[in-house]
């Protein structure tokens, strides 16, 4: 694969109230952010979080209706069906302190979000089905390496 370099850094405050995951998509969208990273961190009002069950080859999402911090909020933006896609990881806490995490799922109502997004200009990635990794959406082994 040919390098990837830092096209430009995008920095916002997403919207209180409004659906975590559905945020960052339409954020890469509005950017055309094709191919990225991101991190973030802040608060929800509640959250959900998926694991991939191999077996059954879907998510089992699990979700908080209490305010939770994000811990850490990190993914990547590429190409789904031809357009720009968010797939991010979310690690929380509750009042506690315990931590839960999982695949970034609908249903994580914003309190406070900032997020940080790089840009990247290099090689177009596109998720696809891979039959080796569940039917899970991913990049092609061929486009990225496996090494």
């Amino acid at each position: 694969m040919n390098a990837i370099n830092v096209k430009r850094v995008v920095v916002r405050r997403l919207v209180p109230g409004a659906d975590l995951l559905e945020e960052l998509n339409k954020l890469v969208k509005v950017e055309g952010i094709e191919l990225g990273a991101l991190s973030g961190i802040g608060a929800l009002r509640k959250a959900a979080v998926g694991i991939f069950d191999l077996e059954k080859r879907e998510y089992k999402v699990n979700e908080f209706d209490e305010e939770m911090e994000i811990c850490a909020l990190t993914g990547n933006v590429s190409l789904k069906e031809g357009e720009p896609f968010v797939h991010a990881h979310l690690s929380l806490s509750d009042r506690e302190g315990r931590g839960f995490g999982g695949h970034l799922m609908p249903g994580c109502e914003i309190f406070v979000a900032e997020v940080i997004l790089w840009e990247f200009e290099g090689a177009r990635l596109e998720r696809c089905p891979q039959a080796d990794c569940g039917g899970l959406a991913l990049w092609a082994a061929e486009n990225i390496g496996t090494e």
